[in-house]
């Protein structure tokens, strides 16, 4: 049976983490072997996730306090690793996620500084026990770069509607993680073109399939 692997792209707000995420759904799709991929959500992926993520994106009648905003997605974590992810795995599927605890870290920890990176992980432990993505994509862009190409006319969700500051929080999140857990992390120099991105991850992919079939 074939080892399943789980591969996460993260980043800050208008990085191109949404576009490369795309771009290999699409790659994927021309592969032979294209029914082994399974694309998830963070927040979402599931009936109730995704109803999480409307309550947190969204939902702004009464926005969640930052203890809830954490809750809310441990919740959906939960949900998507006991239905989705876990088992999908089991079967040696590729799961692709559109963030993962490493947003957590990065959003909660260091921007809401609800607590700190040390606890949070602690708590998506309790989750996930000691499961960890295989590879990490971390496209890394600085705040006021990323800034620039945001379109104020556009719909902005609750968190991308955050300051500045808020966003330098996020980065220096992810460069505490992205240092902690650096065997599965490729940094990604989201300044790049797209299409240089789009090649330097399928490379990686490429490489990380080839050497988990090794394994078998």
């Amino acid at each position: 049976m074939k080892n399943g692997l789980f591969i996460t792209f993260e980043g800050g707000d208008a990085c191109g983490k949404s576009t490369q995420v795309k771009l290999f759904k699409e790659y994927v799709a021309t592969r032979k072997d294209k029914d082994d991929f399974v694309f998830v959500r963070e927040p979402g992926g599931t009936g109730l996730g995704e109803k999480i993520r409307e309550l947190l994106l969204s939902y702004e009648e009464d926005s969640p306090v930052p203890k809830a905003e954490l809750l809310l997605f441990l919740a959906s974590r939960a949900q998507l690793f006991e239905k989705v992810i876990s088992p999908a795995i089991s079967e040696g599927k590729i799961v692709v996620a559109d963030r993962f605890y490493d947003s957590t870290i990065a959003y909660q920890g260091f921007a809401r500084e609800i607590f700190d990176a040390e606890e949070i992980l602690k708590l998506n432990k309790l989750i996930l026990g000691k499961f960890k993505p295989n590879l990490t994509f971390y496209l890394k862009i600085k705040p006021e770069i990323a800034f620039k190409r945001k379109n104020s006319g556009e719909n902005l969700d609750r968190m991308e509607k955050e300051a500045l500051a808020f966003h330098q929080k996020v980065y220096e999140g992810y460069q505490f993680i992205s240092k902690k857990e650096k065997e599965r992390f490729v940094v990604l120099d989201a300044t790049k073109s797209i299409e240089e991105l789009h090649n330097e991850i399928v490379a990686s992919v490429e490489n990380l399939i080839k050497n988990s079939t090794k394994k078998v």
